[in-house]
């Protein structure tokens, strides 16, 4: 049995109806794409894990591939909480906020990407 690729993770997400919320974590090695796992069932991850950056997306595979080119090479990525509504955009939406709240209860700051939550201006 063959392992599936990157490119056909990031084929089969496409129109998928589903929202994700990750967080960016920075590592010592260059990351491959074995390096994107999953934490929803931790709710405590944000508070035990430096992070640094929070994010969005509907495909967690094509979004890391990107994040690995244009943030660092050098990071892993977690998705931590998942749309299960019939509204994904706006659900995920509010997730996302949730969690950089949580993170910012947590640690005492935003992670370090992350921009918009220090301006009423949005993201």
């Amino acid at each position: 049995m063959s392992k599936d690729t990157q490119v056909q993770h990031e084929k089969a997400c496409v129109g998928n109806g589903a929202g994700f919320v990750y967080a960016l974590i920075e590592i010592d090695e260059k990351s491959s794409f074995e390096q994107l796992s999953y934490a929803i069932d931790d709710p405590d991850f944000l508070k035990n894990n430096e992070v640094a950056y929070i994010g969005e997306t509907s495909n967690p595979w094509q979004r890391f591939g990107t994040h690995r080119t244009k943030k660092s090479r050098k990071i892993g990525m977690v998705i931590i909480d998942e749309s299960n509504s019939d509204f994904p955009v706006p659900e995920i939406q509010m997730k996302e906020n949730q969690a950089m709240f949580n993170y910012a209860l947590a640690h005492g700051k935003l992670p370090k990407w992350n921009k918009g939550g220090t301006t009423f201006a949005g993201a």
